[in-house]
């Protein structure tokens, strides 16, 4: 028997996936807490302000999502198109026109036409910034004394060093090893971090590193693995509410290890990491189930509505802009600004601080839609001219791609018959 490429309508394997979109939006909006926090509440120890202080330091673990989201949805791509003869072609062309022409522009605004023209001081740095444009910084940045002047471009370059290692691994592979690998993979990062824990290293590299990191992206890999099996063999016993509860076991287990989501400290980075990113693909994964639910017409959680806000999502389709120039606004408009009304950085007054989170928020996004439809998006229509388009899956399997195993199959004797019976190709069962 021949086997059957299972069609996207009977597999669940849907095209586009708009829960996770609201996913990428909750991810940036955290990052965005974490980074314009001005809030600084010295010996204050009311509990609303504290609460609110909170919220923002764990804004961090937005980071961290990302990656488990882009370990899936690079994973889930990369396996439908396993085996095809553009498999490379394909995924680096995309991957360039999404990611090389505003990452680029960033560069080359920020460290070689602003400091040019005198608008910005030139930031002083240890090392060379070949490291921002190779994408290779998150391996200098914790050894830069300030920073560097693009300090949040260390999570775009793990993501860039997984995009170009990934591909290479999962050419050939069965999706068995893939599992296995991404299992194994995911193992291993607590341990790396628990080495250079002892090592000595310091806390900004067991955050920065790519291995350190590995886990998340490898556990969002997994997801895509298991997602991809079911899509081949049938629906197993999970459902979305068990990947839900899952991951909000996960989490709590999570907040425990880490003392409260801590993004510092020997725990928390060792194993705190890891259950966050089990956890963030758990919960990913009930996003993907609950979307694969809703498209056969069956009733989903209420709570998967949040995810599918239209606010929420367009942050979701902005986010890779957003996460560009949040740092360079705080740092060249954001903080100025609010020394001139205030006379410092940070400020005390909950208010305050509230105001500028929606002022620096709304700013960003507003920088983040010129971006999109001003720039980003005509390159992303690039890709449909120069590279050919995708077979498109069929009731018997990809047009376009037969094989030379079945071009003999309609040669067979059995295969002639019900051409002439039939009046047409019946493939042999």
């Amino acid at each position: 028997m021949t086997a059957r490429t299972p069609s996207p309508a009977a597999s669940g394997h849907l095209a586009h996936l708009p829960s996770l979109d609201g996913l990428r939006g909750i991810a940036v909006l955290l990052v965005l807490l974490h980074n314009f926090d001005v809030l600084d509440l010295g010996g204050a120890h009311a509990l609303g302000p504290l609460l609110v202080k909170e919220f923002f330091y764990i804004g961090w673990i937005g980071v961290q999502l990302f990656f488990v989201l882009s370990g899936y949805l690079i994973t889930r791509g990369l396996l439908v198109t396993q085996g095809q003869p553009d498999y490379f072609e394909r995924f680096f062309l995309k991957r360039v026109l999404r990611i090389f022409p505003l990452y680029y522009l960033a560069l080359l605004v920020f460290l070689v036409l602003l400091p040019a023209t005198g608008w910005v001081e030139q930031r002083s740095m240890q090392y060379s910034p070949l490291w921002l444009w190779a994408y290779l910084s998150n391996w200098t940045t914790p050894f830069e004394p300030t920073g560097g002047p693009l300090p949040h471009f260390w999570s775009l370059a793990v993501e860039e060093q997984f995009y170009l290692v990934w591909p290479l691994l999962l050419w050939k592979l069965r999706l068995r090893h893939v599992w296995w690998l991404c299992l194994g993979l995911t193992a291993l990062s607590p341990l790396l971090r628990l080495l250079l824990v002892r090592q000595g290293f310091p806390d900004e590299a067991l955050y920065e590193f790519t291995f350190s990191r590995m886990d998340a992206l490898t556990a969002g890999a997994a997801l895509a693995a298991w997602d991809h099996g079911r899509a081949l063999h049938g629906a197993t016993r999970w459902r979305a509410w068990h990947l839900q509860l899952l991951g909000l076991l996960l989490l709590v287990a999570a907040a425990v290890a880490s003392h409260g989501f801590r993004r510092i400290g020997a725990l928390p980075q060792v194993l705190g990491y890891s259950l966050l990113a089990l956890s963030f693909a758990a919960l990913t994964g009930w996003a993907v189930l609950t979307d694969q639910a809703r498209s056969r017409g069956a009733s989903v959680s209420r709570w998967s509505a949040v995810l599918r806000w239209p606010v929420l999502r367009r942050f979701g389709q902005y986010s890779y802009a957003i996460y560009v120039f949040h740092k360079p606004l705080q740092d060249l408009v954001g903080e100025p600004l609010l020394v001139r009304w205030t006379g410092q950085v940070h400020t005390a007054d909950l208010g305050v601080a509230l105001g500028y989170f929606a002022g620096a928020t709304t700013v960003t996004f507003g920088v983040a839609w010129l971006s999109w439809h001003l720039f980003e998006r005509h390159f992303l229509a690039l890709k449909d001219r120069l590279s050919a388009p995708p077979a498109r899956p069929t009731q018997h399997g990809i047009r376009g791609t037969v094989t030379a195993a079945q071009r003999r199959r309609f040669r067979e004797p059995k295969a002639a018959v019900r051409v002439a019976l039939l009046g047409r190709r019946v493939p042999p069962r």
